[in-house]
């Protein structure tokens, strides 16, 4: 048999092709917003601000693109760097190429904790718990350390064996908690608190160091903030060497590895010893000094004249006391008779300032005034009296002049008003004309055809205006 060929199918243009591929990704909801981890190569940043570079892996590479508008709150990151791009696929048309648009970048490993660390860091620093006048100074002397690790990590074995050498005489209590995992920051956290409610004289945080993973539970902010919180001054001891853990700038002492923190924390017990010996036998020597120039002075005491013959010093004592004696009564007795001259002048002064001696005279005087007012007031009121009865008669018929004129001139004004008075004149026939409101006087004011109103005596006329005549 002989193959049947398939027909041509009609032709499409190239730019169709492209923009129907282009639709059919963009109508993909699998690729329309994702999260692609990666390798970072070929980074190129445009002077408009977008972004370019490969994201690839073992197996397969693809181009992503970065608008200037996401780009500006990217983290910084570099070639080589382990991201995870966040965002949907499309195409280049012009290249026939397909792309990934980001829209957000994650640092991903140690990067993105890198990213959380410089954060946090900042943020605690703001907030001042990095200050250095929060810290306090540990006991110089302490009886009691808590100490927060694992029971197995090589940090919790040379803090106990450095201490045993160094200060046997100091309680450690271990409170085991998780230095690493998931679950090591609340186990931590939970040591804290109850490192708080016992009787010790210090929190030590202890490690002996490991990867940069692995030691960022010290920097997880519920560790780093329950730590700042504490009570109890607090040392941070996690042995690191270029990468610090953020316990260190919170804790009120902080130790390169564990081993260093007992130096920084307990006494050497032999050093303690030693210098109990010295200041025993200083304390000693002193005493012993001391109590010899006492028996010195002692015995020179003794041997002085005054104190081998007393009567001679107390009797010379004896008649200065009486001398004093004597004088101090000449004294206290002038005193008394001066006190008692001054007390009779003073109550002289007194009896002649006495307020009831001088409101007698002032009442005294105040009746003679009364008197005197009352016989003047009389005399004034008679002759004001005399005075009126004579003036009536002749102000009566003054005042009635003066009413008769009033009345004459109100008759006159009373009489000009009613001459004035509009309603008189509507009474003799007479009417108001108002059109619009307002008085006619003038007839060419008012045009043929319109409404007026004339005001008689007894109502008001509506008219219509017909035709209008000026005299003259």
């Amino acid at each position: 048999m002989r193959a049947v060929s398939a027909p041509t199918p009609p032709p499409v243009s190239v730019g169709r092709l492209a923009r129907y591929i282009k639709t059919r990704i963009g109508d993909d909801p699998k690729l329309r917003f994702i999260a692609v981890r990666g390798e970072v190569s070929n980074l190129r940043i445009q002077e408009a601000g977008h972004v370019y570079f490969d994201l690839k892996d073992a197996e397969a590479l693809i181009n992503v693109v970065v608008w200037s508008d996401a780009a500006a709150s990217l983290p910084p990151f570099k070639n080589g760097a382990s991201i995870v791009a966040i965002g949907g696929v499309s195409t280049y048309p012009k290249r026939s190429t397909y792309q990934f648009n980001a829209v957000r970048i994650e640092l991903d490993g140690v990067g993105r904790l890198h990213e959380l660390y410089e954060r946090l860091r900042e943020q605690l620093k703001a907030e001042g718990l990095f200050e250095p006048a929060r810290k306090r100074t540990l006991p110089r002397y302490p009886f009691a350390i808590a100490l927060i690790s694992s029971a197995n990590s090589d940090g919790a074995r040379d803090f106990f064996t450095n201490a045993r050498r160094r200060a046997p005489h100091v309680h450690v209590q271990l409170l085991e908690a998780a230095v690493q995992g998931l679950n090591a920051p609340g186990e931590i956290v939970a040591a804290i608190k109850r490192a708080e409610r016992l009787p010790v004289d210090a929190i030590v945080l202890a490690r002996g160091g490991g990867s940069y993973e692995d030691l960022f539970v010290f920097s997880d902010e519920r560790v780093v903030r329950a730590l700042a919180a504490a009570r109890i001054p607090t040392v941070s001891a996690i042995g690191h060497e270029s990468d610090t853990p953020l316990t260190d700038f919170v804790a009120d002492v902080r130790a390169v590895t564990p081993s260093i923190a007992t130096e920084l924390i307990l006494p050497d017990r032999n050093r303690l010893l030693a210098e109990i010996d010295r200041a025993h036998r200083s304390l000693d020597t002193s005493l012993q000094r001391r109590a010899a120039r006492g028996r010195m002075q002692l015995e020179r005491f003794t041997l002085h004249s005054l104190f081998a013959r007393p009567a001679a010093v107390f009797g010379q004592r004896r008649q200065q006391l009486d001398e004093v004696r004597d004088r101090l009564r000449a004294r206290t007795l002038d005193g008394v008779r001066s006190r008692t001259a001054t007390l009779v002048a003073l109550e002289r002064r007194l009896a002649a300032r006495d307020p009831r001696v001088r409101l007698s005279e002032e009442q005294r005087r105040l009746i003679e005034l009364t008197n005197r007012l009352d016989r003047a007031s009389g005399t004034h009121v008679a002759r004001a009296r005399v005075r009126l009865d004579r003036a009536i008669p002749r102000l009566r018929p003054a005042l009635e002049r003066a009413l008769t004129a009033r009345r004459h001139r109100l008759a006159l004004k009373a009489a000009e008003l009613r001459g004035k008075d509009p309603t008189t004149i509507l009474s003799r026939g007479y009417a108001m004309v108002l059109f619009e409101g307002r008085a006619v006087t003038d007839p060419t004011l008012v045009p043929p055809g319109s409404e007026i109103v004339a005001h008689v005596a007894r109502g008001t006329i509506t008219a219509r205006v017909e035709s209008t005549e000026l005299d003259g």
